[in-house]
C-alpha cells in the first residue's frame, strides 16, 4: 500500500486524477463505493443535539413560573446556558468541519477501483492499494457488489450491472496475471492507461503550473474556538432573551391572579416592572384592608405608605370607611354617638359637613319627635326647642332647673294684722317663718322633681339632659351660662282667717311666679308669668290643725297648681 497526497501532486496529474474519476479521461473507474458515513460524525451530531437540548431544557426551567425560583435565574446561569450552547455547537460544527474538508477537493471522495487497484480517495491523504500477483476479485450477483482483494483487505463496491461486475473482475484478474508473468510495464505510456496518478505526458497550456492547492474557509481551522465564541453569545442573548420572556409571562400571571400575595411573589422573583411596587401592589393591599373594615387599619396602611403613588386612592378609601362608620354612629340615634365619633376622628376635617349633617339629621329626627308633643297654639315653641336642641348639641345636654325666692311685699303688713287678732296663737303662729329658704326647699325639689320628667319625657336625653340646680339668692345675677329654666317667685300673704275651734288666725297665701326658660346668648327666652292664691277652708278645718301645717299645705298646693299650669304652656295634656 502506498500513500499519495493530493494536494503534492504535479498539477497535470492532479487534473488528470480529477477527470478519471469524473470518466473524462482514461483510466475510468472500474468501479466506485461513495463516501461511506462516518460513525465518528454521528457521535459529533449526538453531541450538538444533546447540548441544545440541554440549552433548552435550561432555557425552560421555571419559565413564566410563579412557584419557581428559577422563574428568572440569576447571571451566573449564563454560564449554564453558554457552556450547553458551546457543547452544541462544538458537535454541530465538528460535523460541518468535517464535511466542509472532506469536500473541500476537487473530485468526489470516494473509493475507487482503477485498474491499476484501489485508490481510497476518501480524504486527500490516499491510500494506493495495487495489484499485485495476489490479488482476488469476484462479482458477487446474489449480493449485486464486486469484491476485490488487495494487499490482505478486502474492498467491497456496489454492482448494479452484474455484467459490469464481471468484466471489471476480469480486467484486474487479467492485471494479475499479466504481472505475475511478465512484471510491471515499463512504458510510462502503458502504465498511465490503468493509473490515474501516473503522470502521461501530456499537460494543459491553458492550466497554471501551480498545483491545485487546499482552499478551505477559515472557520474550518478555528472551529473549537468558533463554537467557544458562539456559546458564549448565545448563552448571554438566550440568558437576557428568555428572562426578558419569562418575566412577561410572570407579570402577566400576576396580572390575572390580581392578589397581594402573587405581586409580592413576582418582585421575590426579581421582576422589574415599577407598576407592580408603584401601583398594583398597593392597590391589592389596599384592597385587602379595606375588606377588613377598619378605618384603624386605613390609618396605618396610610402612614405606611405616607408617599405612595396611590395616595388619592387611599384617601377615598379612608374617607368612604370613616363615612361608614360615621353611618353606624347615626345609626345608634343619640347624640354622644355623633360626638364620640367626631372626638376620636377631629383630625379629619373634612369629616366636620358630614358630622354637621348626621347631628342635623338627628336633631330633626328629636323636633319631628316632639313636635305632637308640644302645647297647641303656642308658636313660638318649636323655634325656641330647635334653638335650644342646637345649643346643647354644641355645647352638651346640660339643662339646669333652679329657683330664686325673692322677698314678700306683704309679709310685714300681714303679719301686723294677724298680731291684732285675738286668736294668733302666738309668734309662733306668724307665716314669715313658714316661706324662707328652708322651708320652701322641699316644695321646690317637688316643682323641680315635676319639671325634669316632663322635659326627658319628650326630649332624647343626649340633646336635653335636666338636672336640679342650686337656688339662687335673691339678689344674685339671673344670667345663665348654660340653658336654664328659673323659676323666680316670692311668696305673698292676703287677709286674715279665724277658727274658734281650734283657735287661730291665718291669712291666705299666694305663689306669684315668674319663669324663664333662657339660652345663653339667645335674645328670645320663654318667658310665663302666674299667680297662684289659696285660702285656708276654714269651714272643714280639723279640730287639730295649726298654723305651720296650714300655711305648707296652701303653699304646697299652690306650686303644685303653678307646676300643672306651666307644664299645659310647654306641652299638651295626655
Amino acid at each position: 500500500m502506498d500513500r499519495v497526497d493530493f494536494w503534492a501532486l504535479q498539477r497535470s496529474i492532479q487534473e488528470r486524477f480529477v477527470a478519471s474519476t469524473e470518466s473524462a479521461a482514461a483510466p475510468a473507474p472500474l468501479a466506485i463505493r461513495p463516501l461511506a458515513h462516518d460513525t465518528r460524525q454521528i457521535g459529533w451530531l449526538l453531541l450538538g443535539l444533546g447540548g441544545l437540548i440541554g440549552a433548552v431544557v435550561s432555557l425552560r426551567l421555571g419559565f413564566g413560573d410563579l412557584n419557581s425560583r428559577y422563574a428568572l435565574t440569576p447571571f451566573w446561569f449564563s454560564a449554564v446556558h453558554a457552556g450547553l450552547f458551546a457543547l452544541s455547537a462544538l458537535g454541530f460544527l465538528r460535523v460541518a468541519a468535517r464535511h466542509v474538508a472532506a469536500h473541500a477537493v476537487p473530485y468526489r471522495p470516494a473509493l475507487y477501483l482503477f485498474p491499476i487497484g484501489v485508490i481510497d480517495a476518501r480524504a486527500p491523504l490516499f491510500s494506493v492499494h495495487r495489484v499485485n500477483e495476489q490479488a482476488t476479485a469476484q462479482a458477487d450477483s446474489a449480493r449485486r457488489c464486486l469484491r476485490v482483494g488487495l494487499d490482505g483487505a478486502t474492498f467491497e463496491f456496489p454492482a448494479a450491472d452484474p455484467a459490469r461486475a464481471e468484466a471489471a473482475a476480469r480486467t484486474i484478474l487479467e492485471l494479475r496475471d499479466r504481472l505475475a508473468s511478465s512484471g510491471p510495464d515499463s512504458s510510462a505510456r502503458e502504465q498511465s492507461l490503468v493509473d490515474p496518478l501516473v503522470d502521461n505526458g501530456f499537460k494543459n497550456p491553458f492550466s497554471p503550473p501551480e498545483s491545485l492547492r487546499k482552499a478551505l474557509p477559515a472557520w474550518v481551522r478555528i472551529w473549537p474556538l468558533l463554537a467557544l465564541v458562539l456559546g458564549v453569545l448565545l448563552g448571554g442573548a438566550a440568558w437576557r432573551a428568555r428572562n426578558g420572556l419569562s418575566e412577561a409571562r410572570l407579570y402577566a400571571a400576576a396580572r390575572a391572579a390580581d392578589r397581594s400575595e402573587t405581586y409580592r411573589v413576582y418582585l421575590e422573583r426579581g421582576g422589574k416592572n415599577p407598576d407592580v411596587e408603584a401601583l398594583l401592589l398597593p392597590r391589592t393591599e389596599l384592597r385587602d384592608v379595606v375588606q377588613q373594615g377598619s378605618v384603624t387599619a386605613l390609618e396605618q396602611f396610610l402612614d405606611a405608605h405616607p408617599n405612595s403613588q396611590i395616595k388619592p386612592e387611599i384617601d377615598s378609601a379612608l374617607q368612604q370607611a370613616l363615612l361608614k362608620e360615621l353611618a353606624a354612629a347615626q345609626a345608634v340615634g343619640t347624640l354622644s354617638a355623633l360626638k364620640d365619633f367626631g372626638a376620636r376622628y377631629a383630625r379629619y376635617p373634612s369629616l366636620a359637613p358630614a358630622i354637621d349633617n348626621a347631628v342635623n339629621a338627628r336633631i330633626a329626627a328629636a323636633l319631628e319627635q316632639l313636635k305632637p308633643a308640644l302645647a297647641p297654639n303656642q308658636s313660638h315653641l318649636m323655634p325656641f326647642m330647635e334653638r335650644l336642641l342646637r345649643y346643647t348639641s354644641k355645647h352638651g345636654p346640660a339643662v339646669l332647673v333652679r329657683f330664686q325666692l325673692k322677698p314678700s311685699e306683704t309679709l310685714e303688713k300681714e303679719e301686723k294684722a294677724l298680731r291684732q287678732s285675738a286668736y294668733l296663737g302666738g309668734e309662733k303662729a306668724l307665716p314669715g317663718q313658714y316661706f324662707d329658704a328652708a322651708h320652701e326647699a322641699p316644695r321646690e325639689s317637688v316643682v323641680a322633681t315635676a319639671l325634669i320628667a316632663a322635659l326627658a319625657e319628650h326630649l332624647p336625653r343626649d340633646l336635653v339632659d335636666a338636672k336640679a340646680a342650686p337656688a339662687l339668692d335673691a339678689a344674685a345675677d339671673a344670667k345663665p351660662t348654660v340653658p336654664t329654666l328659673l323659676v323666680s317667685y316670692r311668696a305673698e300673704l292676703s287677709g286674715a282667717f279665724t277658727s274658734r275651734m281650734p283657735r287661730l288666725a291665718i291669712a291666705g297665701v299666694g305663689v306669684i311666679t315668674r319663669v324663664s326658660f333662657e339660652i345663653p346668648g339667645d335674645p328670645d327666652p320663654l318667658i310665663f308669668k302666674v299667680s297662684v292664691w289659696r285660702a285656708p277652708d276654714m269651714k272643714n278645718i280639723a279640730p287639730d290643725a295649726t298654723a305651720p301645717a296650714l300655711y305648707d299645705a296652701m303653699a304646697t298646693e299652690a306650686f303644685k297648681r303653678f307646676t300643672k299650669k306651666y307644664l299645659a304652656t310647654l306641652f299638651a295634656e295626655k
